[in-house]
């Protein structure tokens, strides 16, 4: 299990490889991450319509400027596919032409200052190339970890493919910005390394705390149960040789990281007072995930995973956990988890949720106003089962955007199974598998759901999918209270506050835009998720991707015609609708959020959808 995790074998070369990874770094690899973010950065674009190109022979061709002022162009292979019009590069070098005709491979400096600086009114340009630069350096640096992995990958059980899987965002140009690390630090705590991660504990005063707890534990046992004899008596120990009463006290993880750069600052008032006390770190070593702030127990897999807050900025987004978003995971996930149960239709497709049982968090509003604003969503920790409480004998588990992985011998991870099973067949299955739960919680309860790559586990029995397990509800649903259709079943929620709101619009749950709960499922099942895997396979094994979708809609069909009783649900939330409203990411960091970022794509289910009466 964890403990045998590839990387780990070599801890100390691969440390040194890693510290001299972007102080000597090495040309092949530097050549192939910078042509991979200036792809996805001229992707992103073109796609959102910031910047303009020409398209002529399976060529994009950008007009840009030098520093002199002489026209030039940039080329880049590659073409519009039919999933919802997105832009894919081919696998060549994006070429850049001077203005005598000179051709060389783009550098990622020189498409920054042609191309990004001259776009216009963008509020946050040099946030958003601090970003771009950062993530070059920090995906340069963490090439050699590929070479710690024995391919054909699929051998790997799901804990090592969490590390394994290192791409980060294949649309996203700032998919490994990290901003907040050090390269040290990155070292340290990034998911390529797979670095031994000791959580430090705090002791937080109940007049500053808000805890929840699913109604399947027992919060305090809970707790005591992620630590050791030997940590319990140590830190009760603590407390009383400060002479502190230990039942006014909770014990709360935070991540080392978060500790030193935030905490011992924002808070020395409140340390100082003994309103929280340092504890100490644990004995248990967690390594991190995909999404870093979500920590694996290394020798106890199958203990819960952790979710902490860090003030860190990756992808273009702040990984904080706000005290009202950690407050609803266990009430969201319970309530889920009764629907299932509940229901014929959820138990015959045999999927899972991981419930958010135990949250902890300090809540701002109880903090003096001097520096509220600065702690919030600071300290906060949400723990999640493992995926190991659900796999049944001879199962075994991947993250959902492995499915589209391409490994360093340029195969796909998937590739043993495709052969084994025959591509058509098993994409089949697994779109099966993968695509009717997210319709069952839409259609037949109303809800929309944040199920995209990362939040989805696909399950499968050597290599066959099976079933899938969901994943990070605790601002992942999206609903109207009116259409669900056990209205009375869904909890209180903690309020979002007006400060959160007013800095992401788009962090909601509540809604009576019934388009907004169907576009927050689709956009993250197909425009995300599946999408990349449909242009993957047409781009690798020449699967057409015509296909790959009426594969799809097949399924979709198949779900309503043996369900007809959720007809007027089929209506209200259409899959089939001819576009689907997405939120433009990269525009987003372009322009900031003064205006929300929104924009109709054109769906690739729309096609196959069934005619009306009147469309004959």
């Amino acid at each position: 299990m964890g403990h045998l995790h590839p990387t780990l074998t070599n801890k100390n070369n691969a440390s040194y490889v890693a510290t001299l990874a972007w102080q000597q770094p090495d040309q092949t690899a530097m050549k192939k991450v910078e042509q991979r973010v200036i792809k996805q950065l001229l992707q992103a674009l073109i796609f959102e319509e910031v910047i303009d190109a020409k398209f002529e022979n399976d060529v994009f061709i950008i007009q840009a400027f030098d520093q002199n002022q002489k026209e030039i162009q940039y080329r880049a292979a590659g073409k519009h596919y039919l999933s919802f019009g997105l832009v894919r590069l081919d696998e060549q070098e994006v070429i850049r032409q001077d203005y005598a005709g000179q051709q060389s491979a783009a550098q990622l400096n020189q498409v920054i200052e042609e191309i990004v600086r001259a776009i216009p009114n963008a509020a946050k340009l040099e946030d958003f190339i601090y970003e771009l630069k950062r993530t070059f350096i920090h995906d340069v640096q963490s090439q050699h970890c590929q070479n710690q992995f024995q391919l054909p990958a699929t051998q790997y059980n799901y804990d090592v493919l969490e590390t394994y899987l290192m791409d980060g965002h294949p649309y996203h140009p700032c998919y490994k910005s990290r901003v907040g690390f050090s390269l040290q630090d990155n070292l340290k705590y990034g998911v390529e390394y797979a670095q031994p991660i000791h959580l430090v504990w705090l002791a937080i005063h109940h007049s500053l705390l808000s805890e929840n707890a699913s109604k399947s534990i027992h919060a305090e046992q809970f707790l005591q149960q992620q630590l050791t004899e030997q940590d319990q008596a140590l830190f009760s120990q603590t407390l009383s040789a400060q002479d502190l009463n230990t039942s006014e006290y909770t014990w709360l993880p935070v991540h080392p990281w978060q500790w030193e750069n935030t905490l011992v600052h924002t808070f020395f008032e409140e340390i100082a007072k003994q309103k929280i006390v340092y504890l100490g770190h644990g004995s248990d070593a967690y390594i991190a995930q995909q999404s870093l702030r979500t920590l694996t127990n290394l020798q106890h897999p199958e203990k819960p995973y952790i979710k902490l807050a860090m003030s860190l900025t990756n992808t273009s987004s702040s990984r904080i956990l706000a005290a009202h978003a950690a407050m609803n995971g266990p009430l969201i996930t319970d309530w889920l988890q009764r629907l299932i149960e509940n229901s014929e239709l959820a138990k015959s497709l045999d999927f899972a949720i991981l419930r958010e049982v135990h949250a902890t968090a300090v809540d701002f509003t109880k903090l003096p106003t001097s520096h509220a604003k600065q702690a919030y969503g600071t300290i906060g920790s949400l723990w999640r089962e493992s995926v190991h409480a659900y796999l049944k004998p001879e199962e075994d588990a991947i993250p959902l955007n492995g499915v589209s992985h391409v490994q360093r011998d340029g195969q796909l991870l998937i590739q043993p199974w495709l052969e084994k099973y025959g591509t058509e067949a098993w994409l089949t299955q697994f779109l099966s598998v993968v695509i009717q739960p997210i319709l069952f919680l839409l259609h037949a309860e109303g809800i929309g759901s944040e199920s995209h790559g990362q939040n989805i586990i696909l399950v499968h029995k050597n290599g066959w999918p099976t079933r899938i397990i969901l994943k990070d509800f605790h601002d992942g649903v999206r609903f109207s209270p009116a259409h669900l259709t056990h209205p009375h079943e869904y909890p209180q929620l903690h309020a979002l506050p007006a400060e959160h709101a007013k800095a992401n619009r788009m962090s909601f749950i509540l809604t009576d835009d019934l388009n907004a709960v169907r576009d927050f499922s689709c956009a993250c099942l197909f425009f995300v998720a599946l999408s990349d895997i449909a242009m993957t396979l047409q781009q690798k094994i020449n699967f057409p991707e015509q296909h790959f979708w009426q594969i799809a809609a097949n399924i979709i069909h198949h779900f309503q015609q043996q369900n007809p009783e959720h007809q007027n649900r089929y209506e209200k939330f259409d899959v089939f609708a001819a576009q689907f409203c997405i939120e433009s990411l990269t525009k987003r960091r372009l322009f900031g959020d003064g205006e929300v970022q929104l924009r109709l794509v054109n769906n690739p289910l729309y096609q196959f959808r069934k005619p009306t009466a009147q469309e004959g």
